[in-house]
C-alpha cells in the first residue's frame, strides 16, 4: 500500500498511528509543501484533490482520512476489534464524528488560524466564535463517554486526537473543556506512538514556520 503523507497533517498522523496499531507496513511518499508536491501533475493524477494522505491500494486510490480510517480498519482489525465496531448503530456514531471532524471542527480549525500561520495576519473573531462552539460540541460528546464515539477507543479517536493536537500546538485554551482535557490525556496514554509521532510533527512545524518567516 502506498500512503501519500505529510507529517504536519494531522489525518495524515491518524493514518500513520492506526497503521502502527493493526501493524501495517506502508510505502511511506511524503509529499513537500515547498517543493509544491501537492500539485504535481502525477500526483493530481492519483488524487484530483491532490489532498493528504492519499492511500492507493492494488492502484486504487483512496483520498479521505474518514474513509481510509474506515477501510483499514474493516480490513486489517482483528477480530472483535472496536476500532469500527461491527453493529451499525455503533458504526452510524463513528461515522458522525469524523463528518464532524473534518467538516465542522478540523475547517474551524483552519479557517481561524490560517491568517495566522499563512500569512501573519490578524484573525476574524466570529471565526473564533464558531472554533469554540465547535470545541464545545466535542466537549459534549465527551461528557458522559470515555471516547468520542463510547467507551471504546474508535478510527474516531484516532482522527480527532489528532486535529486537537493542533490545538494544542496552536496554544488554544482548553481549560474550559474539562471532558475534552480528559479524553486527549487518555488518548495520549493508549494510543502507541502518539507522543513521539506528534513530537517529531511540532519539531516539523517549528522548523516550516521559521522557514516562512524567514522568507516574508
Amino acid at each position: 500500500m502506498d500512503l501519500y503523507y505529510n507529517i504536519l497533517s494531522p489525518p495524515s498522523r491518524a493514518i500513520l498511528l492506526l497503521g502502527e496499531a493493526l501493524q501495517l507496513k506502508f510505502n511511506l511518499i511524503s509529499l513537500d509543501v515547498h517543493r509544491k508536491d501537492y500539485v504535481n501533475p502525477a500526483f493530481k493524477q492519483i488524487n484530483p484533490q491532490h489532498t493528504v494522505p492519499t492511500l492507493v491500494v492494488d492502484g486504487v486510490a483512496i483520498c479521505e482520512p474518514g474513509a481510509i480510517l474506515i477501510f483499514l480498519a474493516e480490513q486489517y482489525a482483528p477480530a472483535g476489534s472496536t476500532y469500527y465496531p461491527p453493529d451499525p448503530l455503533r458504526r452510524a456514531i463513528v461515522n458522525q464524528r469524523l463528518l464532524f471532524e473534518c467538516g465542522t471542527l478540523y475547517k474551524c480549525i483552519f479557517v481561524y488560524y490560517s491568517p495566522v500561520v499563512l500569512e501573519r495576519a490578524t484573525p476574524v473573531e466570529s471565526d473564533r466564535q464558531k472554533l469554540d462552539e465547535a470545541v464545545g460540541v466535542l466537549d459534549a460528546f465527551l461528557r458522559h463517554a470515555a471516547f468520542v464515539a463510547g467507551d471504546c477507543l474508535t478510527v474516531a479517536d484516532y482522527s480527532l486526537v489528532c486535529t486537537v493536537s493542533m490545538l494544542v500546538v496552536l496554544k488554544y485554551e482548553l481549560a474550559p473543556y474539562a471532558a475534552v482535557r480528559r479524553w486527549y490525556e487518555r488518548c495520549k496514554e493508549v494510543i502507541g506512538g502518539y507522543t513521539e509521532l506528534t513530537q517529531r510533527a511540532v519539531t516539523m512545524f517549528q522548523r516550516w514556520m521559521e522557514q516562512e518567516n524567514g522568507n516574508g
